[in-house]
């Protein structure tokens, strides 16, 4: 298993292109105890007006949200791989790039970067995650870290 997983470092993997509505950036204020919220985030017209980004704009911490679906989606690109046995083991890194426009088609491009043997026949997996739009302009950046027990890879 070590071996198929180094033979996939510098490898690239892409999600599906999503987008975030304004009626989630306002639901994501209300469940995450922000409720009275930026306006940046949860007034189109004065963001629109004020802010100089032509509207409101997705919350940093609701992008990072979004990264288990679409990293889970590239990662499945790149291997045959079962999440329920995959650890979040955290961040090395985390950057808010550039400010991500409510309703903007985005999508998760991912690289593997290191994987490092652990006792067990388990690893620990670095990616590298970028959030993009359409244009290519990068929202968010990430060096995010995964624990991979000997059942998150089928035998193949």
């Amino acid at each position: 298993m070590l071996e198929r997983l180094k033979q996939k470092i510098g490898q690239e993997g892409f999600s599906e292109w999503h987008r975030i509505t304004q009626e989630m950036v306002d639901r994501y204020s209300e469940l995450s105890g922000d409720g009275e919220g930026e306006w940046i985030h949860l007034d189109p017209e004065r963001a629109a007006r004020e802010a100089g980004y032509g509207g409101t704009i997705v919350q940093g911490f609701f992008q990072v949200s979004h990264l288990i679906r679409l990293t889970g989606e590239a990662m499945r690109t790149l291997l045959p791989f079962d999440s329920n046995h995959a650890l979040n083991y955290g961040f090395d890194r985390l950057r808010f790039v550039r400010p991500m426009p409510v309703g903007a088609r985005f999508r998760a491009r991912l690289r593997i970067a290191e994987v490092t043997p652990k006792p067990g026949d388990s690893f620990l997996l670095k990616e590298e995650v970028w959030l993009e739009l359409e244009d290519g302009t990068v929202t968010l950046a990430a060096e995010w870290l995964f624990f991979l027990g000997p059942r998150a890879l089928p035998e193949a």
